[in-house]
């Protein structure tokens, strides 16, 4: 039965007699084929993504609070959370080419992290710049610079390549027992 209102439909969209009166139901068929073509040819055709990892302890849980402000201004993205201490996130830290030692924070836009922003090269790995002085895992990212990312997902790298930080003679991160 639909494939005979699809052809009812489109038959009278074409059709060259101009005599021809639609009915009511040809009108209605039309006007639904053509908006769920608009509604196609305007939806993305890929689902954004971020997955957020983090530990449960104070300052990554701070780090958390202050990324989850900034992921609300955007509705747009299909948003997971992975404990990183647990085993099942163990796969996708391999995947992503996380640190496999220790780490407190990432934030992973459509699967990568590296992003070249006004000419400097920043990963959503480690905490942020606001979290300065924490003692071990200080990164180079902001809140602006996440912003700026989920706003120009082609500000991201092609690959993720995530520097070692020296951490030689640092101290453990606050609350937190590596």
């Amino acid at each position: 039965m639909a494939d005979c209102i699809l052809h009812s439909s489109w038959s009278c969209i074409f059709r060259l007699d101009l005599d021809y009166q639609p009915s009511r139901k040809d009108i209605m068929c039309s006007l639904i084929m053509f908006s769920l073509s608009a509604l196609q040819a305007l939806s993305p055709q890929s689902v954004n993504s971020v997955d957020v990892f983090y530990k449960e302890y104070p300052p990554s849980l701070e780090t958390l609070e202050q990324t989850n402000e900034v992921l609300g201004e955007f509705t747009d993205f299909e948003i997971t959370y992975h404990i990183i201490t647990d085993s099942a996130s163990a796969d996708l830290i391999q995947l992503y080419n996380l640190p496999d030692t220790h780490f407190p924070f990432a934030v992973i836009v459509n699967g990568r992290y590296s992003a070249m922003i006004e000419g400097e090269k920043i990963d959503f790995v480690h905490f942020p710049l606001f979290m300065q002085g924490i003692g071990r895992h200080e990164g180079n990212w902001s809140m602006t610079h996440l912003r700026m990312v989920l706003s120009d997902t082609s500000l991201l790298m092609d690959e993720n390549t995530l520097i070692e930080l020296d951490e030689s003679g640092e101290t453990e991160c606050l609350g937190e027992d590596t």
